[in-house]
């Protein structure tokens, strides 16, 4: 669709923006009765605020009209969810300090600490310790696999890696002068040994 398709009789040629915005204002592009329902901002506020205070005022009367028992058990209640809320405050702080002190660093405690702590405390510090032991394990695994890579490029050293390899007399006999006195400057008890 073209501007002037869309802005009809108050099209001009050469228009300003300010001319267009002012042939746009009064032109409806959507039909209202396709919209669905809605309440206006200060409207929905007031209702809203009405329906928070006929809340209150419902609570207060069925509050009222409890019997003695009917309050006392109500505040059991609320009694025994704090003490849960409480409960699972605790096993949530005691798993962190396993996790912790398997080394473990916050960010990722946090996430395993969503699957440990319950409100049973053993429960609790048992599926902590498990996944430590699991973390270990892996990191373990991980920290062979990586010692293994790095030695694959590796040789072995010569003679099993022994400073002081063994030399026989006869392989002694063999050596030339300059060796021996190389052997004797660098090996002196072994330079001894095959000398007596």
């Amino acid at each position: 669709m073209t501007l002037k398709e869309l802005l009809g009789e108050s099209y001009v040629e050469g228009m300003t923006v300010e001319e267009m915005e002012a042939a746009l204002a009064d032109k409806n592009f959507v039909d209202p009765n396709t919209l669905p329902k809605s309440v206006k901002k200060d409207v929905f506020d007031k209702v809203a605020s009405e329906l928070t205070k006929y809340k209150k005022e419902l609570q207060e009367l069925k509050t009222s009209q409890l019997t003695d028992e009917e309050m006392l058990k109500q505040k059991l209640e609320e009694a025994e969810k704090a003490k849960q809320e409480l409960a699972i405050e605790r096993n949530r702080m005691k798993a962190q300090e396993v996790f912790l002190k398997a080394g473990l660093d916050s960010e990722e405690t946090e996430k395993l600490l969503a699957m440990a702590v319950s409100i049973d405390a053993e429960d609790t510090l048992a599926k902590a310790q498990s996944l430590v032991e699991v973390i270990s394990a892996k990191q373990e695994v991980a920290q062979k696999k990586t010692k293994e890579e790095l030695l694959k490029g590796t040789g072995k050293p010569e003679n099993g890696g022994n400073k002081n390899p063994t030399m026989t007399k006869e392989d002694f006999k063999k050596l030339s002068y300059a060796d021996r006195v190389k052997l004797r400057d660098t090996q002196p008890e072994l330079y001894k040994k095959l000398t007596e």
